[in-house]
């Protein structure tokens, strides 16, 4: 059974708490409310803000069950239930697919498999069409399937569960007169090993940093590995060269660094699966305190900071996800 207090402000109607963390929040914008799921509580009900009560009636029943639902759009100042549901099921898994999207720290360091993209992706478009009749956005259905790959499918032919996924996304596509992408698989090359720093020179400091991934889309750069920077000598030309490893199957995209107030732009290394990077050193770098010789990665769009005891957490969890009784198809899948 799930219990949540109700309460009533201005703003609307809040059941139960918002998650506490940006990576720890699963969301669905629905019609009227938005649901969160914390994914560090398995709890199957999520909490909810209800900012439009009368759009949300039309469906909320079936997330919370009748009398929950008539509670919760009451004057009832707390709710308990016990519903399943196809749709409940659906809208979870959806969050849960967008969480991943957003947040997965694949990671070489911490043994966290990168997620199939393309499953990943047909999942989303299958647990979309499920809620489309509680979502917020009336082409969500059609934006969903425009992001399914047939093509990325064809490792996991072989599984039954994505072999009915590909055929179900097939009918759908036909419900709305879409036509999959169906591209050949590729896959860029690339080694695993750690490496890339500079070359030649003599090296007068060092220093290592863990990553941020609030800074960084998810899936760039490795989520449990160190950004190390060097201030080399080269035939007296002081540079600082970042180095910072890549995520299993690195989306690749734009990434920059920040050390000791230098800025760093920095490329992707296939041969040593790193970004590196180098800039002239400021003056008396090595005089700086040390908590500005730091590496801050910066990528546009991501400025938010996660604390190092917040992505273990993360790091924890997503480590026991592919073998989760409730793991989605893409989890199980990982690599």
């Amino acid at each position: 059974m799930t219990a949540f207090a109700v309460a009533r402000t201005a703003a609307g109607t809040l059941v139960g708490t918002r998650p506490p963390h940006p990576e720890r929040t699963a969301l669905v914008e629905a019609r009227g409310a938005l649901l969160h799921w914390d994914v560090l509580d398995r709890r199957p009900h999520p909490a909810a803000e209800v900012f439009d009560a009368r759009a949300a009636a039309d469906w909320l029943w079936e997330v919370y069950g009748p009398d929950a639902a008539a509670a919760i759009l009451g004057d009832a100042t707390a709710v308990d239930t016990e519903w399943t549901s196809p749709v409940l099921d659906a809208a979870r898994d959806l969050a849960h697919l967008r969480w991943a999207e957003a947040w997965w720290p694949s990671s070489h360091a911490a043994a966290v498999p990168a997620l199939p993209g393309g499953l990943l992706r047909a999942e989303i478009a299958w647990r979309t069409s499920g809620t489309e009749h509680l979502l917020d956005d009336e082409d969500a259905v059609e934006r969903a399937l425009a992001g399914v790959d047939l093509g990325s499918l064809a490792a996991f032919e072989a599984v039954p569960e994505a072999a009915a996924l590909r055929a179900a996304l097939d009918d759908l596509a036909d419900d709305y007169g879409t036509a999959l992408s169906e591209r050949a698989p590729a896959r860029e090359d690339y080694a695993l090993a750690a490496g890339g720093g500079p070359a030649g020179g003599f090296t007068l400091g060092s220093g290592a940093t863990p990553v941020d991934w609030g800074r960084v889309p998810q899936g760039l750069v490795d989520a449990a590995a160190e950004a190390t920077w060097q201030l080399v000598d080269r035939d007296g030309a002081l540079v600082i060269a970042v180095t910072v490893p890549a995520a299993p199957d690195t989306v690749r995209g734009p990434l920059s660094a920040r050390v000791g107030g230098a800025a760093v732009d920095l490329r992707f290394d296939p041969p040593s699966n790193t970004f590196v990077g180098e800039t002239p050193a400021p003056q008396g770098f090595l005089m700086l305190p040390a908590s500005t010789r730091v590496v801050e990665l910066r990528a546009p769009g991501f400025a938010s900071e996660v604390p190092p005891d917040r992505r273990d957490a993360i790091v924890a969890f997503a480590r026991t996800r592919p073998t989760a009784p409730d793991a989605t198809l893409t989890e199980r899948s990982a690599a």
